[in-house]
């Protein structure tokens, strides 16, 4: 049986995160929306390397014994603070230790896929038990998806991503920001889909 996932909602301007058995996805949040699982968790896998998705990653993972994990390509970002936008919100880069996924690599119930895009090294996680997609910052609901504009971001890699994504029996969308559709959400990604041609 599937571990539920909990959703932990992001304020202001902080990010979503979601507790999935032991897994911690994205570290944003204040730590103390977490302390409540400290006992359950000891793996943050975080989405992206931007500050709304990582601003308490160390004290958070201190606090739970846990190893943090991103995309292999954005660990860049959680290094400087001009690409993680650190500076944007008076906050400092976390610079603590973390590996790296890539493509393909599972994480407790879920595959990693690579969605580069909103960042160079964005990742989306899928279960595909029961079709749970945590999107980060690639798709938002309603045909919405994530800027590409910032550093190391790209539009034809992001068109790619969502394409990629759209393929999948997603039945379920976990988002970076935004409350998550938790049934009926595949219209979601091909909305997203039929809608980010149009930013091109």
């Amino acid at each position: 049986m599937n571990n539920p996932i909990i959703w932990i909602r992001g304020d202001s301007w902080r990010a979503n995160s979601y507790v999935v058995g032991n897994i911690l996805f994205d570290a944003g949040v204040s730590v103390e929306s977490v302390l409540p699982f400290k006992e359950q968790i000891d793996t943050i896998v975080l989405t992206h390397g931007h500050i709304d998705h990582t601003a308490n990653v160390a004290e958070i993972a201190k606090i739970c014994r846990a190893t943090v994990f991103i995309g292999k390509y954005d660990l860049p970002l959680f290094r400087e603070a001009g690409l993680s936008l650190s500076n944007h919100f008076g906050e400092q880069t976390p610079n603590c230790p973390a590996e790296t996924l890539e493509d393909g690599d599972v994480v407790g119930e879920f595959v990693v896929y690579y969605t580069p895009g909103h960042t160079h090294g964005s990742i989306s996680l899928f279960r595909e038990s029961d079709g749970a997609l945590i999107s980060g910052d690639t798709i938002f609901p309603n045909g919405s998806f994530g800027r590409c504009d910032l550093p190391t971001g790209n539009y034809a890699e992001l068109v790619c991503s969502i394409n990629r994504l759209a393929e999948l029996p997603v039945r379920s969308l976990w988002c970076g920001h935004g409350i998550p559709v938790v049934k009926d959400a595949k219209r979601h990604v091909l909305l997203s889909q039929y809608e980010v041609p149009r930013y091109g």
